[in-house]
């Protein structure tokens, strides 16, 4: 893990939702080991990639509390007194979405609601960073896309989460409470869920590289993406809650480096050392909601919270290559 400045942290109240999944639980270690004393509330649905043992065989201290961030009767006692709370928790998958899009409604927007709610009464003044997606902007209409592009998403996912999104917004500037919304772009990195597809195209990338079996990307390939590697979005984070500038405001967090996806294919290949890249048609079911290209414009992030990216893909890949293999219990067995 990339050591950032977390020191502001120590002897704070911190809660994480979404804190046994990927993003969450490298946020948690992140504040614990600053010396913040860190809860964690996640639901466990087991769709969404998290697992407690992304927390357990780290730092046990770290106290995690399964339940649903709408449960009143379970979250209402968790809040009184936090100081910073880091809402990641969510539904990732777009294609999940679009199968089952009242589950992501529950999870992207109604628990969110139900949660700013409980916010409200229990914590209104608690510093909250709230964790959006790009997948918010659809496709794009010029590159790089900054924070002023329209919003239009393809899916349903990208739908549930603009309004999740706007609600944290909306409860800042109606509210007065100390509210900003982080947009990412493409994470990777250490403690994501390779078991299952659907979370993103960077860890079955991943998955396929460590198994020696071939990564295949749709068409020819040439859909640019910048990713980021989960280190630097901790650090984001961490100074989204620090910066008093960031309250009702959304940024942008990607990196400068942008690729096809075959070649990020061929970066994984190249970092595992085996496997290769292989090319097939767009599945009919996925074709409808491709955005196409996409790289992010971050600057207003570097000009307002100091923040940007440190890990260039081909070193980030290689930490997170080299996490897993000293960890082979986050890869199926079949």
């Amino acid at each position: 893990m990339t050591t950032h400045n977390l020191a502001p942290f120590a002897g704070t109240s911190c809660i994480v939702t979404g804190g046994l999944g990927f993003i969450g639980s490298n946020l948690a270690l992140a504040l614990a080991a600053a010396g913040a004393r860190v809860t964690v509330i996640d639901a466990l649905v087991p769709t969404h990639g998290g697992d407690r043992r992304n927390l357990d065989r780290e730092d046990p201290a770290v106290r995690a509390v399964v339940a649903n961030i709408a449960d009143r009767s379970v979250v209402e006692p968790l809040l009184d007194g936090a100081g910073y709370v880091f809402a990641v928790a969510g539904q990732v998958s777009h294609h999940e979405s679009m199968l089952d899009p009242l589950g992501d409604l529950e999870h992207n927007t109604r628990s969110q609601v139900a949660f700013l709610e409980l916010l409200r009464a229990v914590a209104p003044d608690a510093v909250v960073v709230h964790t959006s997606t790009r997948q918010v902007y659809g496709r794009p209409r010029y590159l790089p896309v900054d924070e002023d592009h329209p919003t239009s998403p393809v899916d349903v996912n990208g739908i549930d989460k603009l309004a999740g999104e706007q609600f944290h917004l909306l409860y800042s500037k109606v509210h007065g409470m100390r509210i900003s919304a982080l947009r990412l772009t493409n994470v990777y990195g250490p403690r994501q869920c390779l078991a299952r597809d659907g979370l993103g195209f960077l860890p079955v990338f991943v998955r396929r590289a460590l198994r020696g079996e071939p990564i295949t990307v749709f068409g020819e390939g040439e859909q640019l993406r910048d990713c980021v590697h989960v280190d630097d979005v901790v650090h984001a984070l961490a100074l989204a809650a620090l910066s008093p500038d960031a309250p009702g405001e959304v940024f942008n967090i990607g990196h400068p480096e942008h690729h096809s996806l075959r070649e990020i294919a061929g970066i994984v290949v190249g970092e595992a050392g085996q496997g290769e890249v292989t090319t097939i048609a767009w599945p009919a079911e996925l074709v409808g909601i491709d955005i196409g290209s996409f790289h992010t414009d971050f600057s207003k992030a570097k000009r307002v919270l100091g923040w940007e990216p440190s890990i260039g893909l081909a070193e980030g890949m290689a930490r997170t290559i080299d996490f897993y293999r000293e960890r082979p219990w986050y890869l199926p067995s079949t």
